[in-house]
């Protein structure tokens, strides 16, 4: 079976829809089929050593992560199976209009998460959302969704009674992601062993605005009075204000700013940690990737409590919700664990069972081959 990703970014640029399709894109290579991506070649990208069967398309138009690209359309046909990681402004389009004049190949969809935006942004994803959205997933004979949860409260709801909308999460490799220690990490940023590590990991671009990191620095000031550590893992264009809303707080020499981490250095800092925290302030966050990751290493992690990213976490079991935008409530929240050390390595060691139990990538790509045997007969 031959298969095309279309998605909107792919590794190296950090980001859960990107990463998604990496999975899938291995993992069903290493099955047997023949897997190709196709993917913008942003021109702020630079040159990227890809595979063969990663495929990078000068867009005709770009605007941060939307690109059009027209002549996508030309190598649809090729495939028993078209697989759309939405939203992706620009290739979808190009995808749909393909399936209303053609209609041949199978179409597969996986609806990531809303798009919240303001100002001229938000009339454009407004106006995409009422007239061209309904016509991608018109067309789609499969939806996937990382949980009813989220697509329960997301601009898909009323897709819910369909049945081609199936629920889908996300998995993790728990080989790559283990509990441990990484006394080195935190010797490269002078941090003692006896102190708690609080980790978070995620984009510092305009694009991750809402992983909320001003309402994180505002709750780690409130901390200033407890013994602890910050690492902030991750880079992009707003890293640089992010460090300046930092200097000028009590807190700043115990937050680390590490930067952008590589794909073999990543768990090791999750093996630093001692508690993982991801303080998202809208539903552009669907699901969080990282607390899976954090979950595998044997992390508790504090959450907001939005629609999907809460599935991960299991309240009072695996990690703690807060809610989003409140700094208080995450302060509060974070100093429960630091202050109860037991409490929180109990829920690290049930989160690691739960994500052994719920998120393990064989059989999720088990269901995944299922969805397109279903959609080619």
């Amino acid at each position: 079976m031959k298969i095309a990703q279309i998605t909107p970014v792919y590794p190296p640029y950090a980001g859960g829809i990107g990463s998604i399709a990496y999975e899938y894109t291995e993992r069903l290579r290493a099955r047997g089929f023949d897997v190709h991506v196709t993917t913008p070649a942003y021109r702020a990208g630079g040159k990227v050593n890809d595979p063969e069967y990663v495929h990078r398309m000068a867009p005709v138009v770009e605007w941060g992560n939307a690109a059009f690209i027209p002549r996508l359309r030309k190598v649809l046909s090729d495939y028993d199976v078209i697989h759309l990681h939405y939203p992706f402004f620009g290739g979808a389009e190009v995808v749909a209009f393909d399936q209303i004049v053609s209609g041949k190949t199978p179409f597969v969809v996986t609806y990531h998460m809303d798009v919240v935006a303001s100002g001229l942004k938000a009339a454009f994803f407004a106006a995409h959302r009422r007239a061209i959205m309904p016509a991608i997933m018109k067309r789609a004979d499969r939806i996937l969704v990382s949980s009813l949860d989220y697509a329960t409260h997301s601009d898909i709801k009323l897709l819910l009674d369909d049945t081609r909308v199936i629920e889908l999460p996300f998995g993790v490799d728990l080989d790559r992601f283990h509990p441990g220690h990484a006394p080195n990490v935190r010797a490269r940023h002078g941090i003692p062993n006896t102190e708690p590590v609080i980790i978070f990991v995620g984009g510092l671009d305009r694009a991750h605005y809402f992983k909320g990191i001003s309402v994180l620095l505002d709750a780690l000031e409130l901390l200033n009075d407890y013994s602890w550590h910050a690492l902030i893992v991750g880079d992009g264009d707003m890293r640089e204000s992010y460090e300046a809303m930092t200097r000028v707080t009590p807190v700043a020499k115990r937050i680390h700013f590490v930067g952008k981490m590589s794909w073999d250095h990543l768990p090791e800092y999750y093996r630093a940690g001692t508690i993982h925290v991801l303080p998202s302030i809208d539903r552009s966050e669907a699901f969080g990737m990282v607390n899976l990751e954090a979950s595998a290493s044997g992390l508790p992690s504090v959450v907001s409590a939005l629609p999907g990213v809460r599935t991960t976490v299991v309240h009072g079991q695996t990690g703690l919700h807060v809610e989003p935008r409140n700094a208080k409530n995450l302060a509060d929240a974070l100093r429960e664990l630091l202050t109860n050390p037991t409490i929180a390595e109990r829920m690290g060691e049930q989160a690691r069972r739960r994500a052994e139990e719920e998120y393990v990538w064989d059989g999720i790509m088990d269901r995944l081959v299922g969805v397109y045997n279903d959609v080619v007969k």
